[in-house]
C-alpha cells in the first residue's frame, strides 16, 4: 500500500457502501444512539474523524450543533453531497482550525487507532474544548480486541470448551486491518493506559467507561452467540475537561 496516500480517500467508496445510512447495524443501531445520548445537552460539538458525517447528521436530528473534521477530502465531499447543510471540514486532528475553548464537547469515534499522532490530537481536542466540557472517545476494545485475539475451541475437553484468547495486549504495534474486496486499513494497537494517560496529561478526567454488549442484528444466527455476549468489541471513555487545563 502506498504510504503517501490517505487510505480513507482510497477506500472512501467502501466505507460509504458499508457504513453509511444504516448499512452497518452495529454502527447505526448501537454506537450512534450512544454517541447522541452522551453529547445531549451540549451546545457545540466537534467530531474528530467524521468520515462522511453520519454522526453529524444524527446529532443535527437531535438538535445538537455539530461540526465534523476529517483528513479525507473524498469523505467530506460525499458527506456534503448527502446533506449540503452539514458543517464538514477537511482537516487533520492534530491541527484543528478552531480557536481555544470554542466547543462544549468533542467526539472521536473509531478513529484514534488510525491516527499516529494521537497524543497531539488529544491535546488539540483539549485546547478547543471548554473547561467543564466533555470528550467521548470510542474505540475498538484495546484489551479484548488486541492483535491475535480470537475464539479458541478446545477439542481436548468434554464437552469441548470455547474461550476467548487475548493477544499481545502490551505490545504496541502498527498493523493493518483486512476487509473483503481487498480493503486494507492501517491501525495502531496501543494498551488502554496509553489513551488514559494521554487524556490525563491533556487535562481530561475519565469519569465513565462503557463496554457495550456486542450487538447482534435481530434474526441473525451467530456462532457462539452466548459466549459472544460477554466479550465486548467496543470501549467508550467519557471524559470531562478540568478547569485551568491547557
Amino acid at each position: 500500500m502506498d504510504e503517501d496516500k490517505n487510505p480513507w480517500d482510497t477506500n472512501s467508496e467502501w466505507w460509504q457502501k458499508s457504513f453509511t445510512n444504516g448499512e452497518n447495524a452495529e454502527y447505526s443501531q448501537q454506537l450512534l444512539p450512544l454517541i447522541v445520548e452522551l453529547t445531549a445537552g451540549f451546545e457545540k460539538v466537534l467530531e474528530i474523524g467524521t468520515g462522511e458525517g453520519q454522526i453529524i447528521r444524527a446529532l443535527h436530528e437531535a438538535s445538537v450543533n455539530a461540526i465534523g473534521i476529517d483528513s479525507s477530502y473524498k469523505q467530506i465531499k460525499h458527506g456534503k453531497k448527502i446533506d449540503p447543510n452539514s458543517l464538514l471540514i477537511t482537516s487533520k486532528a492534530e491541527y484543528l482550525p478552531f480557536r481555544d475553548s470554542f466547543f462544549d464537547a468533542s467526539i472521536a469515534c473509531l478513529v484514534m487507532e488510525h491516527i499516529e499522532e494521537f497524543e497531539d490530537s488529544i491535546r488539540e481536542v483539549s485546547r478547543v474544548v471548554k473547561d467543564g466540557g466533555r470528550f467521548v472517545l470510542a474505540m475498538n476494545h484495546p484489551l479484548l480486541q488486541s492483535p491475535g485475539s480470537s475464539w479458541v475451541e478446545d477439542w481436548n475437553t468434554d464437552p469441548r470448551e470455547k474461550y476467548w484468547r487475548v493477544g499481545s495486549y502490551l505490545r504496541e504495534e502498527r498493523s493493518e486491518e483486512y476487509f473483503p474486496d481487498g480493503i486494507i486499513i492501517p491501525f495502531t494497537h496501543r494498551p488502554l493506559s496509553r489513551y488514559v494517560n494521554a487524556l490525563s496529561d491533556s487535562g481530561f478526567l475519565t469519569t465513565r467507561m462503557i463496554e457495550p454488549e456486542p450487538f447482534t442484528p435481530e434474526g441473525k444466527d451467530m456462532e457462539w452467540e452466548n459466549e459472544n455476549s460477554f466479550i465486548p468489541r467496543l470501549l467508550l471513555l467519557v471524559c470531562e475537561k478540568s478547569s485551568g487545563s491547557k
